[in-house]
């Protein structure tokens, strides 16, 4: 019987550990938000959680902020840094499954000496969330980087996995160790998940970032991949 008992408790052990080291997937359809860009609290209205209904949002958008429920028509403005940099924020209402855009502010409140704000005029009662695009801006110049002395002609990109895929790079001319970055391009069509950047080091020549992403129909992408003061942007089609 203490046989038993014992060799009962050494399989929940093992299961134990299984699953401590199984890799983190993102649930299908989910779409986080991004402080970073949009950290802050909304004006008016209850914070709700619209991360699953944020899958129904056109695919070229991310979520930037929680939702919002307001019980009456009025005004609501969320915090928008990322507005000072090449992201365009829209306000959504979601109604009858879907988001409709509403005419969207982005700019300082009340002033320049103020916060930049998205802000919108809620209809009527009902659930709202700030979603949000990046278009490079006109003059962009990249922070200045320590001269490249690697060839990047060599350098790849790619996507895999079944379902739910990461991205991985290949630039086996670099150190092992070598800290890489990637940051993606818009357009975004049809690519959900943490759309913003990441990093790895690298290992045998490759490096496997541990962001995971959904795909629906997409067509392609632009990722810009960097390290040791190199960089180079590589397209991906899907297959």
């Amino acid at each position: 019987m203490k046989r038993n008992a014992r060799f009962i408790l050494a399989i929940l052990f093992v299961l134990g550990l299984v699953l401590m080291s199984a890799p983190r997937q993102a649930q299908a359809g989910e779409i986080k938000s991004n402080p970073n860009i949009a950290g802050g609290s909304w004006t008016a209205g209850q914070v709700v959680d619209v991360t699953t209904l944020a899958a129904k949002a056109p695919t070229w958008l991310q979520l930037l902020t929680s939702g919002v429920k307001v019980t009456e028509a009025g005004k609501i403005c969320h915090p928008f840094r990322g507005g000072q940099f090449g992201w365009i924020g829209e306000i959504r209402q979601y109604k009858n499954g879907e988001w409709f855009k509403l005419k969207t502010t982005n700019d300082w409140v009340p002033s320049k000496e103020g916060e930049f704000m998205s802000c919108a005029e809620a209809p009527a009662a009902g659930t709202y969330a700030l979603f949000g695009y990046w278009i490079r801006p006109a003059g962009y110049v990249e922070a200045p980087t320590a001269a490249c002395k690697y060839s990047t002609a060599d350098w790849t990109a790619s996507f895999f996995g079944e379902g739910i895929y990461s991205l991985q790079a290949n630039l086996d001319n670099l150190p092992e160790g070598t800290s890489v970055s990637y940051s993606f391009i818009e357009p975004y069509t049809g690519l959900t998940g943490d759309l913003y950047n990441g990093n790895g080091l690298l290992e045998e020549g490759w490096v496997t970032f541990e962001e995971q992403y959904l795909f629906d129909g997409w067509s392609s992408l632009t990722v810009e991949v960097s390290a040791l003061g190199c960089s180079k942007i590589i397209l991906l089609i899907s297959g």
